[in-house]
C-alpha cells in the first residue's frame, strides 16, 4: 500500500526548532500518520526528506529500550519508513531510501554518490589472475552460472551472450538512490557508500564498505563484523565477514564465513565456504573450501569441498610470462601441512597432496588418491583414499553442515556414489590395467608422476571394488523415467550433471532461447531434479559395458548384491583405518597424570575423544 504523506504543521516546525533542528527549507519535509515530533532531536536536515511512524521501540543486543525515531544526525534527500531508530550520524545519511524497522547508530557516513549498480557487474578475475576468466559477479549467481562463464572460454558465444545477460540485468537494477530493507540493523560503522543493504542484515563496527550489496533474509541474516574493509563485492545470505576480514572484487555466497583478517582479491566463494587468517587471489571456490590458517595462500585456482592445511602454498608466476599459470583441484582435494604445488596443475577428486611438487602434475585419472614427495620426486599412491574413514567422513558431514537459508542458489549433491567419480573410477581402471600390461616394471611414469608397481596392482583392486559399489548402489535406488545415458559427467561446482544436459543448456543459451539468469538458474535446477533417472542410466550403460551386452533384470540384481558387498568391504577397511585413530599410540598425552594407569589413561581418551 502506498503510504500517504503530508507537509510538516507549523506547531511540528516549531516543536522541532526548539529541538535543535534545522533544515535547508521545512516545505521539503513530508510525514506520514504516525509520526511525532518528539523523537526528533538534534537533526539538521537537507533536500527531499519522507519520515514515517516514529511509534515503536527497538531493544538492543544489550537489553537496552530506545524509542524509534531520529537523534543527533544529518540527513540528505532520504525516505525514512516506519519505525526507524537512526541516532549519532558523524557526517550524515544522503540519497537514501530506508525501510521500516531499520537500527542505525553511531556510523560515520552512509551515502550513495550517484548511480550504482551496487556491486553488479563488477568483474573478479577468478581462476586466472592475469585474467581470461573473468566472471560478473551479480545478486542472482548461482555456482553453476559462475563455473560456466569461469571455465568455457573455448565458447565466446557463450561469454558474450551471458555478458549480455548480465549487463541487461545490471541496467535494470542500476539506481542514483541506495536501499537499507527492513529489519536491517547498523552500528558503529565508519563509512557505507554506494552500498545495499538486505532485510535484517546486521553490519556492526565495519572500517569501509564501498560499491556492494549485502543480501540477507529474516531466516539467514548476513553479519558484516568489526574492522572489515569491503570494496566492490557482493554477499549473499547467511554469509559472515568479520575481525578484520579485506575483500575486493568477490562474491561471498550463501552461508560463507570471511574471518580472522583474511584477506581476498578477485575471488569468488559459493555455498558454506569458511576462510579465515590467510589470503587468497583469483581463486574461484566452490562448495565448502576451507581455509583456517594464517600461513596457507589459495592462488590462482579452482577448489572445491578442499580443505587447506597449515602453511598450503601454491606458485603461479613461473617469471616468465607472468603470473599466468593456474591450478584445477577437483572436489573433495585436501593439501596436508606445508604442501606445494607449482601451477599449472591438476588433481583429481579426493586427492591428499603432501610434500612439494614442481612438475605440474595432472591425476585427474587416478581420484581417490594420495600424491606424496619422495627425494623431491612427486608419487602417486592411486586409490589409497578409498580406504580412508577420512573420506567416508568429509561426505558424510558436508550435507550435515549446510547452514543456508530457505533460499538455496546454488545447487549440491552429496552423494558418494555417483556417476562423476564412477566415470573417473573406470577411467582409472582403464588406465592401471593398460600400465600393467608392461611387466617386469617397478615404477610407471604417467603425466609427469611416478608410480609404483605395487601400489598400482593395490590401487586396481581398490578402484574395481568402488566401481561395483557405485553400479550396485545407483541400480537399487531405481529411477522415474528413462532418460538417454552419458558415459561422461560433469561437477559443476557441486552440481553432478551428464555432460549432454549441460551441453543442452550451453546450447539454449547461444541460441538466445534463456535470456535471463533466472531462466538459466532453472535449467540447472532441473538438472538437479532428474539426477537419479540420468545416474541410473549412466549405471546401466556402465554395467552394459562391463557385461558386453544389455543386462537382463537378473544380471542387475546380481550387480546390486555384488555392489552391496563391495560397499561393504570398503566400508570394512575405513572402519580399520578409523580403528588406527584409537589405539595406544593415538593415546600419547592423554591422562596426563595416569603414567602408570592404563586404564585412567584409555578413560580420559575415549570421554575427549567421544568413544
Amino acid at each position: 500500500m502506498t503510504k500517504k504523506y503530508r507537509k510538516l504543521t507549523t506547531d511540528e516546525i516549531t516543536q522541532l526548532a526548539i529541538q535543535r533542528c534545522v533544515s535547508d527549507n521545512w516545505k521539503d519535509i513530508e510525514v506520514t500518520d504516525g509520526f511525532t515530533a518528539d523523537n526528533i532531536q538534534g537533526v539538521r536536515f537537507g533536500g527531499k526528506v519522507r519520515i514515517g511512524a516514529t511509534r515503536a521501540s527497538f531493544v538492543t543486543p544489550d537489553g537496552v529500550n530506545r524509542r524509534s525515531g531520529i537523534y543527533n544526525s544529518e540527513i540528505i534527500n532520504c525516505t525514512i519508513g516506519d519505525d526507524v531508530f537512526i541516532a549519532n550520524i558523524g557526517s550524515y545519511i544522503a540519497n537514501y531510501d530506508i525501510r521500516d524497522n531499520v537500527y542505525i547508530e553511531c556510523v560515520g557516513k552512509i551515502v550513495c554518490t550517484g548511480e550504482s549498480t551496487f556491486g553488479n557487474g563488477i568483474l573478479a578475475a577468478t581462476v586466472n589472475e592475469a585474467g581470461g576468466r573473468e566472471v560478473a559477479i551479480t545478486n542472482n549467481m548461482s555456482a553453476q552460472t559462475a563455473y560456466i562463464t569461469a571455465m568455457y572460454r573455448h565458447r565466446p558465444e557463450l561469454i558474450a551472450k551471458i555478458t549480455e545477460i548480465t549487463e541487461r540485468y545490471c541496467n535494470k537494477i542500476r539506481k542514483k538512490r541506495g536501499t537499507i530493507e527492513k529489519g536491517a540493523r547498523i552500528t558503529a560503522c565508519n563509512t557505507l557508500q554506494d552500498i545495499h543493504v538486505g532485510p535484517y542484515a546486521i553490519i556492526t563496527g565495519a572500517t569501509v564498505l564501498t560499491n556492494g550489496t549485502v543480501n540477507s533474509s529474516q531466516d539467514a541474516p548476513t553479519r558484516i563484523g568489526a574492522g572489515v574493509k569491503a570494496h566492490d563485492f557482493i554477499c549473499l545470505n547467511g554469509a559472515s565477514i568479520d575481525n578484520g576480514a579485506a575483500l575486493n572484487r568477490c562474491f561471498i555466497g550463501e552461508a560463507c564465513h570471511i574471518d580472522y583478517g583474511y584477506t581476498v582479491t578477485d575471488s569468488l566463494f559459493f555455498a558454506n565456504c569458511e576462510c579465515a587468517n590467510g589470503e587468497a587471489c583469483s581463486i574461484f571456490a566452490g562448495p565448502y573450501t576451507v581455509s583456517h590458517h594464517k600461513s596457507s595462500l589459495l592462488i590462482a585456482g579452482y577448489f572445491s569441498f578442499f580443505n587447506a592445511g597449515s602453511g598450503a602454498n601454491q606458485s603461479n608466476h613461473l617469471f616468465k610470462t607472468g603470473a599466468v599459470h593456474q591450478g584445477i583441484h577437483e572436489r573433495g582435494c585436501k593439501f596436508g601441512s606445508n604442501a606445494y604445488v607449482m601451477l599449472p596443475a591438476r588433481e583429481g577428486a579426493f586427492t591428499v597432496i603432501l610434500g612439494r611438487h614442481l612438475m605440474h602434475h595432472d591425476t585427474d585419472d587416478f581420484p581417490f588418491s594420495y600424491l606424496v614427495e619422495e627425494e623431491g620426486k612427486s608419487f602417486l599412491v592411486p586409490g589409497i583414499n578409498l580406504k580412508s574413514y577420512g573420506t567416508l567422513r568429509d561426505i558424510a558431514k558436508w550435507a550435515k553442515r549446510d547452514r543456508r537459508g530457505k533460499l538455496r542458489r546454488d545447487r549440491i549433491r552429496f552423494e558418494e556414489h555417483n556417476p562423476y567419480l564412477g566415470s573417473k573410477v573406470a577411467r582409472a581402471l582403464e588406465a592401471s590395467r593398460r600400465m600393467l600390461t608392461k611387466k617386469g616394471i617397478d615404477i610407471y611414469n604417467h603425466q609427469r608422476l611416478r608410480i609404483k608397481a605395487v601400489m598400482l596392482r593395490r590401487g586396481l583392486q581398490l578402484y574395481q571394488l568402488s566401481l561395483e559399489a557405485t553400479i550396485g548402489h545407483i541400480l537399487e535406488a531405481g529411477y522415474t523415467k528413462k532418460v538417454e545415458a552419458d558415459a561422461q559427467w560433469i561437477d559443476a561446482a557441486g552440481l553432478y550433471l551428464p555432460a549432454h544436459v549441460m551441453e543442452e543448456i550451453l546450447a539454449r543459451i547461444e541460441n538466445g532461447e534463456l535470456t535471463t539468469l533466472e531462466a538459466i538458474e532453472k535449467e540447472f535446477a532441473q538438472a538437479d531434479e532428474e539426477y537419479q533417472n540420468h545416474a541410473y542410466a549412466w549405471a546401466l550403460q556402465t554395467l552394459a559395458k562391463v557385461l558386453g551386452h544389455t543386462p537382463s533384470r537378473k544380471e542387475i540384481d546380481a550387480a546390486i548384491a555384488q555392489g552391496k558387498e563391495a560397499d561393504s568391504a570398503l566400508h570394512h577397511m575405513r572402519m580399520d583405518d578409523a580403528a588406527h585413530d584409537a589405539d595406544l599410540t593415538m593415546m600419547t598425552g592423554y591422562g596426563i597424570d595416569a603414567t602408570d594407569d592404563p586404564q585412567a589413561k584409555e578413560a580420559d581418551f575415549k570421554t575427549v575423544r567421544k568413544l
